[in-house]
């Protein structure tokens, strides 16, 4: 049943989005917080995922065999496991300071149908059968981090879980066989889920979150000239009230990546829990989109006498702009009056 509870954490993960690992400045140009209300938002996300994604589970098949009297041997096995019906309640994410996040789920029901074959030395019969499993608690830890790409991990550092009661019925010819070792079956399949609910945990850890985690993108193309880094430059910072964020922030030249000559203040953002994200931005981000557009030409510009209103005290000439720029000088009477170009530079 919890073949894809990474559901509940990837409704965590989407909320921030980029993820990855910068190269230049230490400290992030933004970072994104998001607080305990924001998870309280993941869970009620997480948790319309999962019953979604229940309806699809396929549950393992299982096998045993026991003795009866003069039969001798008979082994059985329960195939084609669907949940049809299940009550998913207590879904709890919490932040785990300093590792990441943990899920957990207490006290569930399913109920599950598939198909039971049995078979004997001189004869194979088959039937169906409901299956029901009460109190299932689940609880993971997941810890998260960046590889060297620059995209997010997630492992399972915990896993447990629990099964209070397992009660299968059986329909079909000699059906009445089965059920009369029905109380061994039960305790048979109860050993083997959970023996197995960690394992799927794990397995559908490594087959769906971290392959999606890894086409999260870390840049986005702003326009022809530039494009904007949003990438981790250190780990997601955990704590027991919210998790934290450290974007690069850096705009970048689509023609050609130059590296950064100036280092990006720190920051702090204040202590408050009040919204579900908060986000801060540095001009650090501001200057490299500043650097990037003035280095590809476009932030100069042109000003000329008609673009100024008439009215305006000064004009475009070195009288006016010598009370305001004390190093221009006069120029030759022939010059007065032209346009006036301007390059800005980097902030």
């Amino acid at each position: 049943m919890t073949a894809r509870l990474y559901c509940v954490v990837v409704a965590l993960l989407l909320l921030a989005e980029v993820f990855g690992l910068g190269d230049g400045a230490s400290n992030p140009g933004c970072v994104a917080r998001i607080t305990r209300k924001g998870l309280d938002y993941a869970r009620l996300y997480g948790e319309a995922t999962l019953k979604k994604e229940l309806s699809t589970i396929k549950l393992p098949d299982f096998s045993g065999s026991f003795k009866v009297g003069w039969i001798g041997s008979v082994s059985y096995e329960f195939t084609s496991l669907r949940i049809h019906s299940f009550k998913l309640q207590n879904l709890d994410l919490s932040l785990h300071p300093g590792q990441g996040v943990r899920a957990s789920l207490s006290d569930n029901y399913a109920s599950v149908s598939g198909n039971w074959k049995v078979k004997t030395c001189f004869i194979t019969l088959k039937g169906t059968y409901d299956l029901s499993v009460d109190s299932i608690s689940i609880s993971i830890s997941l810890n998260l981090n960046k590889d060297q790409s620059g995209r997010p991990t997630a492992s399972v550092a915990h896993c447990s879980n629990s099964i209070g009661h397992v009660s299968i019925y059986i329909s079909g010819n000699l059906s009445w066989l089965l059920n009369l070792f029905h109380k061994r079956i039960e305790n048979n399949l109860k050993n083997i889920l959970n023996q197995e609910i960690c394992k799927m945990v794990k397995k559908s850890t490594a087959s769906y979150l971290e392959p999606y985690l890894q086409t999260l993108p870390v840049t986005l193309m702003i326009d022809q000239v530039a494009g904007i880094d949003y990438s981790l430059v250190g780990a997601p910072q955990v704590t027991s009230q919210d998790l934290d964020m450290p974007l690069k922030g850096e705009f970048f030249g689509r023609s050609q990546r130059s590296p950064v000559p100036f280092d990006a203040p720190s920051i702090r953002l204040p202590q408050k829990h009040e919204h579900m994200i908060y986000f801060a931005v540095s001009d650090y981000v501001f200057n490299t989109a500043s650097q990037v557009y003035y280095q590809a030409g476009h932030m100069n510009f042109t000003i000329r006498n008609e673009h100024i209103p008439l009215d305006a005290p000064i004009r475009l000439h070195t009288k006016s702009l010598g009370a305001v720029v004390p190093q221009v000088r006069p120029v030759p009477t022939h010059h007065r009056g032209q346009d006036l170009s301007l390059g800005t530079p980097p902030i």
